[in-house]
């Protein structure tokens, strides 16, 4: 009499969904099903939980003359109809864009006092304030460049409640703040100006500014130690307070901190880290939202991070690194970039418009309908991605019996779903497919592996169906891109227990 087996009589249909993001903080086998190993090239688009590919760049302006890196932008908006781009060079100048020509061009604004440090740049009251180490800050109105006598020596500035705040080369703890909305005003006895020092007589440095509501974050460091100093504005200013948030963390930088929704994320000695606001005691609260890429940085410095409203999205470029880390506050999830391998440490929104600059000082525009990166006029790369999940594991290994992928291809392009096993270093490709917008037609994998090619339509969603046989103490499922953009939701796989 004939016996049915039982050596993987146990299937289970497992969602394989990828809204948790980039985690590198633990082994592939303990993260959420949710969670993933890598996210290369993707991210959470419109503040949704679907994956997609990143927009492609496109080459907006040459370098500035000489061709020095640009080590800062910033969107100068002077009023509602008027505004320009600017950036910073490493070799100590300062430019404007002027997109009114073909192509644009670049003027100059300013000979920053020292070369070598990133100035800090702020708009108020209508001009560009610059903070660059000089004897005073300097103010620019799109035409002169003009001293604010009787300001700080200062490399990093933050508004708030109305005032410039400012540190100060001559003292090491001091916070200077100007008259409310008078740039000029730095007279602490006869003006409104305001002079404080955060953590008096510790030898630790201001070094960068945050702001979070009516609450001025000073960050301070130096050879004894780090600081994190709370200034509270709230009210008059003889109600003013000043309390200490941690003592072993700091940022690198005023460039390193960001608002982001309600908290203020900033990167220093350690990682990236966040500051959120505790609703039940109105107070704050050091939070480690970097965790899970921190391992990432292999101990090299955040350069800069910047938080981009038009893709809800905040970047952090890491020094000497083509990695550009992404984090999506409304998921609380990661992700990470790589543009062909370009030096990319800048970035800043321009109304619509996203621009990013680094290493050689080429201006590049983010085309969010853009499918490929043009990386120097008229020279065009694909964009490579990499999605790959948790690894999952089973006493006695696993039997992978068939996976479907539900995702869309947005673009032409040409992509695989793939599974490795515990090894976690030889994929093998389940099917592979190109897409052709407009093609509209869908073939499951039903054949052999090396015949399971699909040409898909980009019209609507896809979903595909490979069938296998594949056996290994632990599994993971890897979709990888070699042109063109798509749309993941998520895989579903039938996986058998196996029993010996």
């Amino acid at each position: 009499m004939a016996r049915s087996s039982v050596k993987h009589r146990t299937v289970n249909s497992t969602p394989v969904t990828f809204d948790g993001g980039l985690d590198l903080s633990q082994g592939p086998e303990a993260l959420a099903p949710n969670q993933l190993s890598e996210a290369r090239n993707m991210y959470y688009e419109e503040t949704r939980n679907v994956l997609a590919t990143r927009p492609g760049l496109v080459c907006a302006a040459e370098p500035p003359p000489g061709g020095p890196d640009i080590t800062a932008l910033h969107w100068y908006e002077k009023d509602t109809l008027t505004g320009c781009l600017v950036a910073a060079t490493a070799d100590g100048k300062l430019h404007s864009l002027d997109e009114s020509v073909s192509p644009p061009a670049w003027n100059h604004v300013a000979d920053l006092d020292q070369q070598g440090i990133t100035p800090g740049l702020c708009t108020f009251h209508g001009r560009l304030v610059i903070a660059d180490g000089g004897p005073c800050l300097r103010a620019w109105d799109g035409e002169t460049v003009e001293d604010l006598e009787g300001s700080p020596s200062a490399s990093a500035v933050a508004e708030i409640g109305g005032r410039l705040a400012a540190n100060s080369a001559q003292d090491l703890d001091g916070v200077a703040l100007c008259g409310p909305y008078d740039e000029t005003d730095w007279d602490i006895a006869d003006g409104g100006a305001i002079f404080l020092r955060a953590g008096y007589g510790d030898g630790l440095r201001v070094t960068g500014f945050g702001v979070i509501g009516q609450d001025l974050l000073v960050f301070k460091a130096g050879d004894s130690g780090k600081r994190i100093m709370r200034l509270q504005t709230a009210g008059p200013t003889s109600g003013w307070g000043l309390t200490q948030l941690s003592r072993n963390l700091t940022a690198h930088s005023g460039h390193c901190v960001e608002h982001v929704g309600n908290n203020l994320l900033f990167a220093g000695p350690g990682g990236i880290f966040d500051l959120a606001g505790v609703q039940q005691y109105g107070d704050l609260q050091v939070g480690g939202a970097g965790r899970p890429v921190n391992p990432s940085l292999n101990g090299k410095r955040v350069a800069s991070m910047r938080f981009l409203p038009r893709l809800a999205v905040l970047l952090a470029f890491v020094e000497g690194d083509s990695q550009v880390l992404v984090y999506h506050p409304h998921n609380a999830a990661w992700t990470r970039l790589d543009f062909q391998g370009l030096f990319l440490g800048a970035c800043c929104q321009a109304g619509e418009r996203i621009f990013l600059a680094g290493r050689g000082g080429r201006l590049y525009r983010l085309g969010l309908g853009e499918s490929r990166d043009e990386v120097q006029p008229g020279d065009f790369a694909p964009i490579k991605a990499l999605v790959r999940s948790k690894m999952f594991t089973a006493p006695g290994g696993m039997i992978l019996r068939s996976v479907r992928l539900d995702f869309e291809a947005l673009t032409p392009g040409q992509g695989a779903l793939q599974v490795l096993g515990a090894d976690q270093v030889s994929p093998v490709t389940l099917y592979t497919w190109q897409a052709d917008p407009g093609l509209g037609r869908l073939a499951d994998a039903d054949a052999p592996l090396e015949q399971a090619s699909q040409p898909l339509g980009a019209s609507s969603e896809t979903q595909d169906v490979a069938r296998a046989r594949v056996r290994d103490r632990a599994l993971s499922f890897q979709i990888a891109t070699t042109a063109g953009r798509v749309r993941l939701r998520q895989c579903l796989a039938e996986m058998a227990l196996a029993a010996g």
